[in-house]
């Protein structure tokens, strides 16, 4: 007959190692919280009922102790077929019972049939409402795909709830519980990202990336349907760009600000910036797009007026240098042929007017900002030396305009600058395999100190 076997799982302080005890009547330290008092993983037979094997594991809770507590249980496991993985969880509030068996059933997903909760400290619960919080903890335990609960109180003798877990176990079958390495890496959270954290991270970012998609909709909307005869617009649409710029630092700002201890947590947990704010490169790589549609869509409103400089901004055909035009027809010339006369165009230049734009999710109002602004002095023409340009001949009516991405690199270099700040995908790569090896060698480390320690009968 193959041996009856459980595993005892659970946070620090949550009574596992006192339910060990009981059931095993052993003597092992046992902690109310802090500190995991089991660091190695402990095998006893339980002194009751029809007999089984019983694997103490240490605690989980601790950053400093993790690798230990997740090798002590891939140590138990190694042990033989199971019968049953028991969750250990104290009796408290409800929601903090729920955030601990979601850590804890993750670890175990494939083997969730194998899973039973055991809920400690079950003489804390208020006699009036303890059949509800009964009802109630079993409803979320079925809710996380387990259907074994237990209820154990300090007054609960070792024949009782070994009678209990006899019961389970005839109703199990044994088997081997196998964790792939990168299950093991992965659902102990050796590498990737608190579970619980990024989850709140993702919905943060995501209320955000909402509020501004709105926003860009309404931008994009308002450029679509401006009126091309305005003649103020192309200030109009470059203070737009600018204003969504400012709109979206603003969005990252406050993310930052209100997430900024669940990015401590998670620098304190990875000590890697690169992998405790791969969310915060999401965010603004997200918003980065819709910044860009907005620039590009502006940009092409603004090519529409004749007089707009886009317009006398075209690159040479065979050296690919970019001129502005400033006087002169719009026929054939040389590349790099300076004009002898003053500046058609920037002779008559005024200062740009400026605009305060109220941007919600449904509309967009814009007026014309009342300050006023000191003109730009534009001092007197002097010819450039030669020696620019490539001295081909050009047609400039036959040169095509240039490209969206040509004419926001030119004219709008640092717009994107502050979304461009993320870290290539590449190099967050290697760095997750350098964190990850670094990991292994310290479990490997850790594999060869420590054991399974057989405690003898009771």
């Amino acid at each position: 007959m193959t041996q009856r076997q459980i595993v005892l799982t659970g946070f620090t302080g949550c009574g596992k190692t006192t339910l060990f005890n009981l059931i095993c009547k052993a003597k092992q330290p046992a902690a109310a919280g802090g500190n995991s008092l089991t660091r190695q993983t402990f095998l006893k037979e339980a002194a009751y009922g029809k007999g089984f094997r019983v694997l103490d594991t240490p605690g989980y809770g601790s950053k400093q102790e993790k690798i230990i507590h997740a090798v002590g249980v891939l140590n138990a496991l190694s042990e033989g077929p199971l019968r049953q993985i028991l969750l250990v969880v104290k009796w408290e509030r409800l929601d903090i019972i729920q955030d601990y068996l979601k850590s804890m059933v993750v670890k175990f997903r494939r083997y969730k049939h194998l899973l039973t909760v055991a809920v400690t400290h079950w003489d804390m619960a208020q006699k009036e409402t303890i059949k509800q919080n009964q009802d109630q903890i079993i409803k979320l335990s079925q809710h996380f795909g387990i259907n074994s609960v237990i209820f154990v109180s300090k007054f609960d003798s070792g024949e009782k709830v070994c009678a209990q877990i006899d019961s389970i176990l005839d109703r199990s079958q044994a088997e081997n519980v196998q964790l792939t390495e990168t299950e093991f890496y992965t659902n102990f959270e050796l590498i990737e990202l608190k579970d619980n954290i990024e989850l709140e991270l993702e919905f943060s970012k995501e209320d955000v990336e909402l509020i501004f998609k709105k926003k860009a909709t309404c931008i994009r909307e308002f450029i679509k349907k401006f009126d091309e005869k305005n003649p103020s617009m192309h200030e109009i649409m470059h203070s737009l760009t600018l204003e969504t710029k400012r709109i979206a630092e603003n969005l990252i700002t406050d993310f930052e600000r209100k997430n900024n201890d669940k990015f401590s947590k998670l620098f304190e947990y990875h000590s890697n910036p690169s992998l405790a704010y791969l969310v915060h490169f999401e965010l603004k790589k997200a918003l980065m797009l819709e910044i860009d549609s907005i620039i590009q869509l502006a940009q092409q409103k603004m090519k529409s007026d004749k007089n707009h400089c886009f317009n006398f901004i075209k690159a040479c055909p065979h050296c690919g240098i970019i001129w502005l035009k400033v006087s002169g027809c719009d026929g054939k010339t040389t590349c790099g042929n300076f004009p002898d006369a003053d500046d058609e165009i920037f002779n008559n230049y005024k200062t740009p007017q400026k605009y305060i734009f109220n941007i919600t999710e449904k509309e967009l109002n814009y007026s014309l900002n009342q300050v006023t602004y000191k003109p730009v002095q534009i001092g007197n023409y002097v010819k450039p030396q030669s020696g620019k340009g490539c001295g081909e001949i050009i047609n400039w009516k036959e040169i095509p305009a240039l490209t969206s991405n040509q004419l926001k690199e030119l004219i709008d270099p640092g717009v994107m600058d502050y979304f461009a700040r993320e870290i290539p995908k590449e190099n967050i790569d290697k760095t997750l395999m350098k964190a990850q090896q670094s990991v292994k060698d310290k479990v490997e480390t850790i594999k060869k100190s420590t054991k399974v320690i057989r405690l003898p009968k009771y």
